[in-house]
């Protein structure tokens, strides 16, 4: 069977798109998983005391971010935030995962969550901490 020269063409056309749309899926979803992670280290020292099963979700939220667990994470810092809502450490860490996550929106908000909290605490090092997140966040 023989191809005319358009015919190669438009197979070398096609196998073209293929490959760069399967790279594209690939990188969206293996992005996450990938060595490539905006925030490396998570927030380990609280602003405010908070109580004790607060404090052991914490510790496992960190355990879990520090080991690349960035999903579980996300639900240590979210069970810390259902019993300490004014825990800024608690959104910012959360914001972190989510943004290793590729998750940027749901980042974002947290990350203007934990602002707002910093900025009732009166924590300027808090405050210019999520600024550098944020243009961190960006640039990635």
């Amino acid at each position: 069977m023989e191809f005319s020269n358009n015919a190669w063409v438009v197979l070398a056309v096609m196998l073209a798109i293929l490959g760069m749309g399967g790279g594209a899926i690939a990188t969206t979803t293996l992005r996450p998983l990938g060595r490539r992670t905006p925030f490396k280290t998570p927030i380990t020292d609280l602003s405010i005391p908070i109580s004790g099963e607060a404090r052991h979700q914490f510790n496992q939220g960190i355990l879990a971010y520090r080991e690349g667990g960035y999903a579980k994470a996300i639900d240590c810092f979210t069970k810390v935030l259902n019993g300490e809502p004014t825990l800024a450490e608690a959104f910012h860490n959360r914001a972190r995962a989510q943004a290793n996550l590729a998750k940027q929106q749901a980042a974002v908000d947290d990350f203007v969550a934990a602002s707002d909290l910093y900025d009732r605490q009166g924590s300027k090092p808090g405050i210019d901490w999520i600024k550098t997140d944020l243009d961190v966040l960006i640039k990635f």
